[in-house]
């Protein structure tokens, strides 16, 4: 049984060169352990791609082409008062001087668990994957144009992420998209190792299924993603 039923999703510039840490740090040690308050907050983690990762993105443009940050909280239930709650909390935090610097937000959102599938090599279950230690993740934004995407859905199971699956270093690939239930992909190998090799597998995504729209307008087939690492300072 999976616990987790969604995910929210925090995307945010790439961290100024005159950072000192400070909102790393506060991030991590005061913002993110706060969440845990709310029931439904399963687990949360953040990476960030700095320094060399963000020369090794499989593509970058469009409004998301700066993403220097992605926080990501999974979700169970109750789904929908968890979202309410995580709106009124940062709210809450805010009014009290708890939220000292604001980094540039590209998007937020809060969407459905779709499919969770893990490496057979990485000898755990696929619901626990996002719980296991790993060395960074490959984060693919796609946008559907063309209705309910089941058959793209039902490909990417049955054909693409067994391909990206048998990939070196990769221990797990989930899929979240939006729903209309409620109101409103991590690796082992090193995120720079693994990128390389899995975006032979990951490029196939686009020629053969054209139900989404590439977020990236100058990338040909490259599908839109952010290479992020783990955040350097540990919670």
């Amino acid at each position: 049984m999976n616990r987790v039923r969604a995910g929210i999703f925090s995307l945010t510039a790439v961290t100024p060169p005159d950072d000192d840490g400070s909102y790393l740090r506060w991030h991590l040690l005061d913002h993110l352990p706060e969440q845990y308050q709310r029931p439904g907050i399963v687990h949360g983690l953040r990476w960030i791609a700095d320094g060399e990762y963000a020369d090794h993105r499989l593509a970058g443009d469009g409004p998301l082409g700066e993403i220097g940050n992605a926080v990501h909280y999974l979700v169970g239930d109750p789904v929908r008062q968890t979202f309410d709650d995580f709106v009124a909390l940062g709210r809450a935090l805010r009014e009290n001087g708890r939220m000292p610097v604001m980094r540039p937000l590209l998007e937020v959102a809060g969407l459905r668990l779709l499919q969770w599938q893990a490496a057979p090599r990485a000898l755990v279950s696929h619901e626990v994957v996002p719980f296991r230690p790993h060395r960074g993740v490959l984060l693919i934004v796609e946008e559907p144009t063309d209705g309910r995407p089941d058959r793209w859905l039902e490909w990417l199971h049955a054909e693409h992420y067994p391909a990206l699956l048998a990939v070196p270093g990769t221990a797990g690939a989930w899929t979240f998209g939006p729903t209309n239930a409620w109101d409103p992909l991590p690796a082992d190998g090193g995120p720079t190792r693994s990128t390389s090799p899995s975006s032979i597998s990951t490029t196939t995504r686009w020629p053969r299924r054209r139900p989404w729209r590439r977020l990236s307008k100058n990338a040909g087939d490259q599908p839109p993603c952010a290479r992020c690492s783990p955040g350097r300072c540990g919670p």
